[in-house]
């Protein structure tokens, strides 16, 4: 018999909270930390996990491009930021698809965009942010670099874009979620007792991304998902829908 130690979330996402939580030392005499997911795509109980790589490594970015405002009508007179960002997205996307190994997975994603307020007004500045992610150390670091650099992309492109840029990379980066291979063991062992080897899952790497994996800079680690989806039931929202709803 052992002591269980329960750890809620601590600061979502990219605050880091597992860092904030590793600097108390209230983890200090933990032996091993598990952490669970809920899946709409897993069945009711049901689990799913799998030995080795989970989740991506994962970094977030802020960029800021320049123009100069004007009138619609006077375009000759205004640098047009929102078509130099539109320029810079497209170019991000050639991250993946011609200078990534294709079988070496990798996403970068604009999730947000924001410019403007007016059909007929040429904005002085946008601001755009993303994701950029990997399974390996090397790839995802590649990727950091190359982003940082379409600042400098635009700035020698002058005669052309006619703006500015500054790119931020935001800390902290999550490591690559990577189950330990005894912890697996472990986690069939317990999870067979209470739900039926039958109902434990094997899943394919993803590409999504936990601050969970901070987590391994100190602590034997495994994470795993448990399922919602209920064919009984309505059909269930993706898990980061605004109408997802637990049963």
């Amino acid at each position: 018999m052992g002591t269980i130690v329960l750890v809620f979330q601590l600061v979502d996402e990219e605050g880091g909270g597992p860092k904030k939580l590793l600097e108390t030392g209230m983890l200090e005499n933990v032996e091993a930390i598990f952490g669970l997911h809920v899946s709409h795509n897993v069945h009711v109980e049901s689990v799913a996990s799998r030995s080795d790589l989970v989740l991506v490594a994962c970094g977030f970015f802020d960029a800021v491009i320049s123009g100069k405002g004007g009138h619609v009508a006077l375009p000759q007179h205004s640098i047009d930021p929102i078509l130099a960002t539109s320029n810079v997205i497209v170019s991000l996307q050639q991250l993946v698809c011609r200078e990534d190994n294709p079988l070496d997975s990798h996403v970068v994603t604009v999730g947000k965009f924001r410019g403007g307020g007016a059909f007929n007004v040429i904005i002085h500045y946008v601001t755009i942010r993303g994701t950029f992610r990997a399974f390996s150390k090397q790839s995802f670091l590649r990727i950091k670099q190359r982003i940082e650099e379409v600042q400098w992309v635009i700035t020698l492109q002058d005669s052309i874009q006619r703006c500015n840029a500054t790119v931020q990379c935001i800390n902290p980066f999550y490591p690559v979620t990577a189950n330990d291979k005894d912890l697996h063991k472990h986690f069939q062992n317990v999870t067979g007792d209470m739900v039926g080897a039958q109902n434990i899952k094997d899943i394919p790497p993803i590409m999504g991304a936990e601050d969970f994996s901070i987590f391994v800079e100190a602590i034997p680690r495994y994470f795993f998902f448990v399922g919602m989806k209920d064919e009984t039931k309505e059909h269930l929202k993706p898990r980061h829908s605004p109408l997802l709803y637990c049963h």
